[in-house]
């Protein structure tokens, strides 16, 4: 699972991503994004690069309360059944996004907490594939959320047992932002896994398992 990830380049966004509608307010540098937290997403609208704030986790159809929204929220979605599950089909078909991060943790729950940062060897800006949705409260207010496709982690990452997202490479992420692009033939290749020798990772503060800690120090090599 991948349950935290860093985005603090935010002055690097609309020229990395082509955005050419700038960013909306309340996008801030992140050391420690983390589940049902707002997050800046790209989603292709009209042709259109889009930059839209939504909640980390998808939120299932039947949620009838705040109880629910965060008992069904699906933070991750396993690559190997994105095509077998109903909601998560249909979402990378019609709904596919680009989740821009500048790197992501692994964090290791059982016995002592440890925490290692993955970043690009060179320090660019990556975007996570992800899949996104909208439920709409009681009240009639719609959220937009996503979840981020992940895959098994590559030799880079410490524990080879962690999970990694799937990172799309700039060269595939305007076929997976296509809208009209919905048979798997056409966006599935975007998906490959990234090869080893491609990221840097190393331990970090195991402080980033709390989503109250948002500091630079959390990327810091310990």
């Amino acid at each position: 699972m991948i349950s935290r990830y860093a985005l603090y380049d935010i002055a690097k966004l609309t020229d990395r991503f082509n955005l050419t509608q700038g960013l909306p307010k309340g996008v801030k540098p992140h050391y420690n994004v983390s589940p049902t937290a707002s997050a800046p997403v790209i989603v292709n609208i009209e042709g259109t690069r889009v930059v839209k704030l939504m909640k980390w986790g998808i939120v299932a159809k039947g949620a009838k309360d705040t109880n629910s929204v965060f008992r069904y929220k699906t933070y991750n979605t396993p690559l190997e059944s994105v095509f077998s599950r109903p909601s998560s089909e249909q979402a990378i078909r019609k709904r596919r996004c680009l989740v821009p991060a500048n790197g992501f943790y692994g964090l290791s729950r059982s016995g002592e907490k440890r925490a290692f940062y993955a970043h690009p060897n060179d320090k660019s800006l990556i975007a996570f594939a992800g899949v996104y949705s909208s439920w709409q409260d009681p009240e009639g207010t719609v959220h937009d959320t996503f979840s981020i496709l992940t895959t098994k982690a590559t030799d880079d990452m410490p524990d080879p047992s962690m999970r990694m997202p799937v990172i799309i490479r700039p060269e595939d992420e305007e076929r997976w932002l296509d809208p009209s692009a919905t048979s798997t033939n056409e966006f599935y290749d975007a998906l490959r896994p990234y090869a080893s020798g491609q990221l840097t990772a190393y331990e970090v503060s195991p402080d980033v398992h709390s989503p109250k800690v948002n500091q630079p120090r959390l990327i810091e090599r310990i």
